[in-house]
């Protein structure tokens, strides 16, 4: 591959930042896979065939083995994420996507998400600035790092929690950003943009010729209005993370995947970064979520919700809706852009009620020494003062059970 010939904003940002070590591994051909390819495809046609290139211990136990799967995942599974979210987020026919929507090539499987972000930092964000967005997954500055960028934190919205566009492109010029990380629906708060709201984005993005870094793993579990993805509106620039675990209930078994309307990059770049991080993603992960968008594909193909992320949200709300009242009845106020419901994820955001004169740490720190509940302290995701709950590992019961412990904590302060 002569990837100096590639012509899209994505990956000639990506290569003009590239450490020469990782431009390296995107450009050269892994001998090894090459090799197991041609040799499986022979040994199909011809049974008297001898392999002695593969490396794992075969025929001892047959009903135990478990073979490596391809570096990019299994081809089954790929092909039906990119029919999923062809079908989901309305792609088919959008300027900048294949007219037939996006195909397995379009589909690198990872290790989770978070693999996936770390292999993508690796390649955009060596030596660069990556703008993040206020209210941010706490991991991101690590992975940033980690991969030799640096996190900037911008001050991305007003008073009113509206985006200023005017004011983000200004601190992009200053800092030198070369991609912003957003996460929409956002860990923690579950806030979202508008459909206005993320053309301005796309549009700013183009005029400042970023990358676009796009976490959407609580995409699909939206309470209001329907999913959106960025891949939408800006798929030229636009890299998408998301993962099986939210929304399917299989955060073990470790399968994350990354979209981009540029096959080059996931087919080829993340392929064989892939392979270099961890060879290849978990197979029993892979042939779980297969079985699942097996028929929420379907469903979606025969016009129908797809059934199972309908029923995992419907439950959620229910959750959601007991939690907040909860949180109001003590005092608490949601403290994302939504004040009364957020728009989407699995966990809300509350600002600690004013009467108790305490910080969110020690806050979670007093909950947690009295044996009633655990919270994370949101100071962590940039909001200090507030606190993360998350009901999605909360049934309907223990819910009415916080509810009491929360009054318990609350008057520990209170009655100091």
């Amino acid at each position: 591959m002569n990837t100096t010939q590639q012509k899209t904003p994505l990956l000639e940002i990506a290569l003009s930042t590239m450490p020469d070590g990782i431009q390296q591994t995107i450009s050269s051909e892994p001998i090894i896979p090459a090799i197991a390819a041609k040799a499986k495809v022979i040994a199909q046609q011809n049974p008297e065939f001898i392999r002695s290139d593969q490396g794992q211990i075969l025929d001892i136990f047959p009903e135990k083995e478990i073979y490596y799967g391809p570096s990019a995942g299994l081809e089954e599974l790929r092909d039906l994420i990119g029919r999923f979210w062809t079908l989901t987020y309305r792609l088919k026919g959008k300027s900048g996507i294949p007219p037939e929507g996006l195909g397995k090539k379009h589909v690198a499987i990872v290790t989770g998400a978070t693999e996936g972000l770390s292999i993508v930092m690796h390649l955009v964000a060596f030596q660069q600035n990556v703008g993040l967005l206020p209210l941010y997954w706490s991991n991101y500055r690590g992975i940033i790092l980690n991969a030799g960028g640096n996190p900037v934190i911008l001050d991305f919205f007003d008073e009113n929690y509206n985006p200023d566009f005017k004011k983000v492109q200004k601190q992009i010029e200053q800092q030198k950003i070369t991609s912003l990380l957003i996460n929409f629906p956002t860990n923690p708060s579950g806030d979202v943009l508008s459909d206005s709201e993320m053309e301005q984005l796309a549009e700013l993005a183009r005029r400042m010729d970023l990358i676009l870094i796009s976490d959407e793993v609580y995409g699909t579990l939206r309470y209001k209005g329907i999913p959106q993805s960025m891949l939408a509106y800006a798929p030229e620039r636009t890299v998408i993370i998301s993962s099986a675990s939210k929304e399917y209930l299989i955060p073990g078994a470790r399968i994350g995947y990354g979209i981009a309307a540029d096959e080059t990059f996931t087919n080829s770049w993340m392929s064989k970064m892939i392979r270099s991080f961890s060879s290849s993603p978990n197979v029993l992960g892979q042939h779980i979520l297969i079985d699942i968008l097996k028929e929420e594909v379907s469903d979606l193909e025969n016009g129908r919700p797809p059934r199972i992320i309908t029923e995992i949200k419907e439950e959620l709300r229910k959750r959601c809706e007991l939690i907040i009242q909860t949180l109001e009845e003590k005092g608490f106020t949601l403290a994302g852009r939504d004040k009364d419901f957020p728009s989407g994820a699995i966990s809300v955001l509350a600002r600690l009620p004013a009467d108790i004169n305490v910080d969110d740490k020690e806050f979670v720190q007093k909950a947690m020494e009295m044996g009633k509940f655990s919270a994370v302290p949101a100071s962590v995701f940039g909001a200090p003062g507030c606190i993360r709950i998350g009901y999605a590992g909360m049934t309907q019961e223990k819910i009415g059970k916080f509810t009491g412990a929360l009054q318990d904590v609350l008057d520990s302060f209170r009655h100091k």
